[in-house]
């Protein structure tokens, strides 16, 4: 059985394989391999520490561990991350961790998020109402850019 609750630093590791491995497995189809290396590269358990503690994180796990996350920035109603294990997408996984996301923003006052989509997700995030808004580029530390979609979505009160 699914269930999503807030991430602690124990799961960093279960984290960043999600991530990781989403971005290789996945985001491989929509972007170049120096994209996908650059991007994996720059993660590692550590770096999710911060995130743990200055963000809104929730993990997604049943009995096969952590099969995916998401990640909110309450202060600016922006959706940071939603990731699936690979192998698990198509499960329903992914809208259980933005409803558990867009229910926190509700909680906060927020009243519409805020997403930069990879192109892969941009089908994703439409099923669950999140309008384009436009192009947006993502530089990477190292120069390399990925192209994404901004969109966003009002959210009710209920």
């Amino acid at each position: 059985m699914l269930s999503i609750r807030r991430a602690t630093d124990d799961d960093r590791q279960g984290i960043w394989t999600v991530h990781v491995r989403a971005i290789r497995e996945v985001c491989s189809r929509s972007y170049s391999a120096a994209q996908v290396a650059s991007w994996s590269g720059l993660l590692s358990p550590a770096s999710y520490t911060a995130v743990v503690r200055d963000r809104f994180l929730v993990v997604a796990e049943d009995s096969d561990g952590i099969v995916g996350f998401g990640q909110l920035n309450e202060a600016c109603g922006e959706v940071e991350a939603v990731y699936v294990l690979p192998g698990r997408q198509s499960e329903g996984i992914g809208g259980s961790v933005l409803r558990a996301l867009e229910a926190a923003a509700r909680a906060a006052g927020i009243g519409k998020l805020h997403l930069s989509a990879t192109v892969n997700a941009v089908p994703f995030y439409q099923s669950a109402g999140y309008v384009e808004e436009g192009p947006v580029i993502h530089r990477l530390p190292d120069g390399l850019e990925l192209q994404c979609l901004r969109m966003s979505k009002g959210l009710t009160s209920s």
